[in-house]
């Protein structure tokens, strides 16, 4: 067994340390630069607790998906509410499933769901303010007033939220879409936070909050997703993979658009020359009688795409088919010149 050190001998090895590393730092000077430039260098903390698993291109890459939703749920809930709400995102955070759970209202109005192929739970919560702003607006009040104390929803109130939520789910899988197809399946009300169990509470999650603002309420939507949630498209969430992402889908929502141009028909008209006559003249007209136009034979056509004047040609023969040569296009600002008051008239209407 080893000797046991005393007390004294204790002392007297951390004095002999202490001033022998005195000496050194006191007959070298160069020893004494480094150790300053190595104090003066910067410290960066590592919360073990709480560690960063989602880096910033990844958190920029995820709020800039999460702006088309914010547009599309400000266009569903002014539609919803027959009045002018705004929705843009207040931040994007990760913290731990305690902390969010921490920071809800007891009750809540929340709704756990699972996104499919990732094969994981997420979370959306609706602030009780913004909750009942739907519920008033659809019984006919103005979107305010809401009861003094917090309380669960009613029945009835879950008919209104489940329409709220199910349009702002098929929209989130909208969002998605432009990264990876997902379908949203087994949306369910929870009114208690901590009945909410789909992640242990040290799990990191991801936080998207939604400031929603209308004339008489204002609150927050939070959307939660679990890191292992997103765990399977994290590699694509990155600003190169999102640039390209974001080009390949302009130019096949162009191709689309054509595509769906395409199978569009409209009705088509050639107008060789008008003339001016008085209803008089028209009624006496009979068979035989001859109308002078204010064109000549050389004069070109003009062409006529539904009610408006676009194109001009000159007419002629293709086989025994009457046919008109396109010669050139009419721009905008001289349709109207081609165009009777009537026409001009109805197509201001349209």
């Amino acid at each position: 067994m080893p000797d046991i050190l005393s007390q004294d001998e204790i002392d007297a090895l951390l004095t002999a340390t202490g001033s022998e590393d005195g000496g050194e730092d006191m007959g070298a000077g160069s020893s004494s630069s480094t150790i300053n430039a190595a104090d003066s260098r910067p410290i960066l903390t590592h919360d073990f607790k709480h560690p960063t698993r989602v880096s910033k291109d990844q958190t920029r890459t995820l709020e800039n998906l999460h702006s088309n939703l914010a547009r599309l749920m400000a266009s569903s809930f002014s539609t919803m509410q027959r009045s002018v709400v705004d929705c843009d995102i207040a931040f994007v955070d990760q913290t731990t499933y305690a902390e969010f759970i921490m920071s809800l209202s007891n009750p809540s109005c929340s709704y756990t769901f699972t996104i499919e192929p990732l094969g994981g739970p997420a979370i959306i919560d609706f602030s009780l303010p913004v909750a009942y702003s739907f519920i008033d607006r659809q019984f006919g009040g103005v979107g305010g007033n809401p009861p003094q104390e917090g309380r669960a929803l009613t029945s009835i109130e879950r008919t209104v939220m489940t329409k709220v939520v199910t349009r702002t789910l098929a929209e989130l899988e909208a969002t998605w879409e432009q990264l990876i197809k997902i379908q949203v399946s087994d949306a369910e009300l929870e009114t208690n936070p901590e009945f909410m169990q789909v992640a242990s509470p040290s799990d990191t999650v991801v936080l998207i909050a939604f400031e929603v603002n209308s004339t008489h309420a204002s609150g927050l939507v939070n959307l939660c997703y679990p890191y292992f949630t997103l765990e399977p498209v994290m590699a694509y969430l990155n600003v190169q993979t999102w640039a390209s992402r974001e080009k390949g889908n302009r130019e096949m929502t162009k191709e689309e658009r054509l595509l769906q141009l395409d199978r569009v028909f409209a009705p088509v008209k050639a107008q060789l020359g008008t003339a001016k006559v008085s209803l008089g003249d028209v009624l006496n007209l009979e068979e035989g009688d001859v109308l002078r136009l204010d064109t000549s034979v050389r004069d070109d056509a003009v062409m006529f795409v539904g009610t408006r004047p676009k194109f001009r040609g000159k007419p002629g023969l293709d086989g025994k088919r009457r046919a008109i040569m396109l010669t050139e296009p009419i721009v905008k600002a001289d349709e109207s010149i081609h165009m009777t008051e009537v026409e001009r008239t109805d197509n201001e209407e349209l």
